[in-house]
């Protein structure tokens, strides 16, 4: 529904919960507003890249839908720490807010909703690149009801966060670090401790972390369903054998330029993950990665049936009548890229 605007969303019944204007063009700040006044009860709302939605919006919506419990403006117009301490102080109970992509959200703003909503469970800080690790162990501290929080590419945010998660947010279940600020292994090894129900863990490009990382989540996180370690380039087989051994439920892993893995990586994996539907193991031009070969690959379609995303990008080991083999195997369902 790109093409809808204020006037059409002014004739909206006053019984609406849940609605979704995510790319809605024309969607204005007033559109909204006549939306917040007819409909007080309104539960939900996605307005992600409507790229005219600012403060505003939030302002209103905070006064008159006090009810509201989810809200995505990920990549919107301008949304600021005063858009959204308005929306903390009027919206208690929110559980669901999308922030992705707004730099001038800060640590403000996380006080903000530690203050006024002790009920979010999910939280996306994604490119919210001024907020820090006081602003995310404040929020830890206030909703230790915390099951997802994206605070990828935010680079002030690091191993002081992830160990206040640690201690606060036992229900966590999903946590995104790639790209943030440095998360060692000792934060790890308290989120592991703490969160054993963590079933997505993206500690991409984290490149301090060494075995003693995989081997805490590998002990005290058995349900884990996905993986990322792009990029830690410190790992070795012994610490990705034992996670795969651990976590029999991974459907999701990733391993790009893991420079360190070999053969021996692969078959634990064939071994232990038999609900496998995605798997990297890319390289790049000259990274040495040394981990996918055709014994390798085969071995692992014959028994990961269920594949069907394989990145062997610059892997040199892998021979093209492989690839056909392993799409063979796998029924041509699997997408291969090479």
């Amino acid at each position: 529904c790109r093409e809808a605007s204020g006037w059409a969303l002014a004739t909206v019944t006053p019984r609406l919960r849940e609605l979704t204007l995510s790319g809605a063009t024309l969607v204005t700040d007033a559109g909204v507003g006549a939306v917040a006044r007819a409909c007080t009860g309104l539960r939900q709302i996605a307005l992600r890249q409507c790229r005219s939605i600012s403060d505003a919006a939030l302002a209103t919506l905070a006064a008159h839908c006090a009810s509201l419990t989810a809200l995505d403006v990920a990549r919107c117009g301008v949304v600021t720490d005063r858009g959204v301490s308005k929306l903390a102080a009027g919206c208690s109970q929110l559980a669901s807010l999308q922030l992705e992509g707004h730099a001038d959200v800060t640590d403000a703003s996380l006080h903000a909703l530690a203050a006024g909503c002790p009920k979010l469970s999910l939280l996306n800080l994604w490119v919210c690149s001024n907020v820090t690790d006081a602003g995310v162990a404040a929020l830890a501290q206030a909703c230790p009801n915390l099951t997802s929080l994206d605070v990828r590419l935010c680079s002030k945010v690091g191993a002081v966060a992830v160990s206040a998660l640690a201690a606060h947010c036992p229900s966590l279940t999903a946590l995104y670090t790639e790209r943030a600020g440095p998360v060692d292994d000792e934060a790890v090894v308290r989120l592991a401790a703490g969160c054993p129900r963590l079933a997505l863990l993206d500690l991409g490009m984290q490149d301090n972390l060494t075995d003693a990382a995989l081997l805490a989540v590998a002990e005290r996180c058995s349900q884990l369903r996905s993986l990322s370690v792009a990029y830690c380039k410190q790992l070795t087989d012994a610490g990705v054998s034992t996670l795969v051994a651990a976590c029999p439920q991974l459907s999701t892993l990733d391993l790009n330029n893991c420079t360190l893995l070999t053969q021996t990586t692969l078959e634990a994996i064939a071994a232990h993950c038999p609900r496998l539907q995605s798997l990297d193991l890319g390289g790049q031009p000259g990274s040495g990665q040394r981990l996918a070969t055709d014994a390798g690959l085969l071995e692992l379609a014959a028994a990961c049936h269920g594949l069907r995303s394989l990145n062997i990008r610059y892997c040199s080991d892998v021979s093209a009548e492989a690839v056909e083999r392993i799409k063979d195997l796998l029924c041509a369902n699997v997408q291969v890229r090479q």
